[in-house]
C-alpha cells in the first residue's frame, strides 16, 4: 500500500509541475507575477522570457523573503489599502544540491538598523509612513544587512490567500496544548474572535487566519505566535503532499495567482513545487532570530518594548546552514501537531 501511495504522490508531483507551466503560458489573469520589485540594478519590468524557468543557479542557495501582509483595517484606520503592515516575516533558504530548506523566522519586534537609516523596529521598514522609503525594497535590504546574505527573491502574501488555500485542502488539524483561550480583539474592523479548545482543532480558512494571529495567549507571545506560524507551515506542507490534493490544483493556482505577489514567473513556481513536493518534513528546518526582550526604548518619540536579537547567533543561523543542523526536540511552547499528521495527509 505505501508503494502505491509512494507512485501515487510522485505522480501528482510531476502533473503539478506540467499543469503549472502549462497555466503559465495561457491562463495568468493577474500582473503581479514575474515582477522585479527589488532594486538590485537589473529592470523593473518583466523578468527575461529566457530565464522563464531558471530557478537555481548551480548548487547555491536560493533565499526568498516572505512576507506575511495584514491589510486589517482598524478603527482608527478604515482604507486597508494605507494600512498594509508586515505581520510575518520569514527567509526561507533552499539548497537544491543538499535538498534542504531553512526557514527562519524574524521577529516583527526587531531592535535592527534599518538601511540607510538608523535603529528601529524591523518592521517598520515596510511603512512607508515611518520612512519615505519604506516597503519592500527597504524590508528587503534591511534583512540582507543584519543577515549579511544576499536575498533573490520575495513573495508577499496576505491572509485572504491563507484563508482561501486551507480552504481549498479541507482544512487543517492542529493541536491546542493550551487551556481553552476565547480572545476577541474589537480595534480591527471587523473584530477578531479568536476560540481555541485545548486538544485537535479542525481549523477552516477562516480559523487558520484567527489561530495564525493569536499572539496573548502565549507566554512569550509574538514567539509564541511564530513557533505555531512554523509548526503551522509544515501541517499544509503534509497537506499538499498527499495525492489527493491534485484535484484540488486549478483551485489553487487561482489563489496563488490571486493573492500572492511575487518575481517569480509561473514557470519559476512550478519547478519550485515540483522541488518542494519532493522534499520530506524532515528536509524542512524551521528557527526563529534569537534575543531578548528590551524596553523603555524611544521610537519617534513614543518609549517602546523591542525585540534585541543576538547579530552573532543569527549569523551562525543563517550562514552556516546546513552544516549547523542538529536534532532538536520541540521548543518549550512550541506545539506538537505529530498526533495529527496522519488526518492532515
Amino acid at each position: 500500500m505505501k508503494y502505491i501511495l509512494r507512485i501515487l504522490a510522485v505522480l501528482a508531483i510531476v502533473i503539478l509541475a506540467i499543469f503549472v507551466a502549462f497555466a503559465y503560458r495561457i491562463r495568468p489573469r493577474y500582473d503581479n507575477k514575474g515582477i522585479n520589485k527589488l532594486d538590485k540594478g537589473s529592470s523593473k519590468d518583466k523578468i527575461e522570457e529566457v530565464d522563464a524557468y531558471k530557478v537555481f543557479d548551480g548548487d547555491k542557495p536560493l533565499r526568498i523573503l516572505l512576507l506575511g501582509i495584514d491589510k486589517s483595517e482598524t478603527r482608527d484606520r478604515g482604507d486597508s489599502k494605507s494600512n498594509t503592515r508586515t505581520d510575518t516575516i520569514m527567509l526561507f533558504s533552499i539548497f537544491p544540491k543538499e535538498k534542504k530548506v531553512q526557514i527562519v523566522s524574524v521577529p516583527r519586534d526587531s531592535y535592527v538598523t534599518i538601511h540607510g537609516w538608523g535603529k528601529h523596529k524591523v518592521n517598520s521598514a515596510f511603512n512607508p509612513k515611518v520612512y519615505p522609503d519604506g516597503g519592500l525594497d527597504l524590508t528587503v535590504k534591511t534583512v540582507e544587512d543584519y543577515l549579511e546574505v544576499p536575498i533573490d527573491h520575495y513573495a508577499l502574501v496576505d491572509y485572504d490567500a491563507v484563508t482561501k488555500i486551507v480552504d481549498a485542502v479541507g482544512g487543517v488539524d492542529v493541536v491546542w496544548d493550551h487551556d481553552d483561550y476565547t480572545y476577541i480583539d474589537d480595534w480591527v474592523v471587523p473584530p477578531l474572535e479568536i476560540s481555541l479548545k485545548r486538544g485537535i482543532n479542525h481549523l477552516d480558512g477562516e480559523g487558520a487566519v484567527r489561530y495564525l494571529r493569536t499572539r496573548k495567549a502565549y507566554q512569550n507571545q509574538d514567539l509564541g505566535r511564530i513557533e505555531s506560524q512554523q509548526n503551522f507551515l509544515l501541517l499544509l506542507f503534509d497537506k499538499m503532499k498527499s495525492p489527493a490534493i491534485i484535484l484540488k490544483v486549478p483551485e489553487i493556482i487561482d489563489i496563488v495567482d490571486q493573492y500572492v505577489e511575487t518575481d517569480f514567473n509561473y514557470a519559476q513556481l512550478a519547478s519550485l513545487a515540483k522541488f518542494g513536493l519532493g522534499l520530506e518534513r524532515d528536509d524542512i528546518h524551521t528557527a526563529t532570530l534569537e534575543g531578548r526582550n528590551k524596553s523603555g526604548v524611544n521610537l519617534g518619540g513614543y518609549v517602546v518594548d523591542v525585540y534585541e536579537l543576538n547579530h552573532e547567533k543569527a549569523l551562525d543561523l543563517v550562514k552556516n546552514f546546513p552544516a549547523n543542523i542538529e536534532e532538536k526536540s520541540p521548543a518549550e511552547g512550541q506545539l506538537d501537531n505529530s498526533k495529527v499528521q496522519e488526518e492532515n495527509k
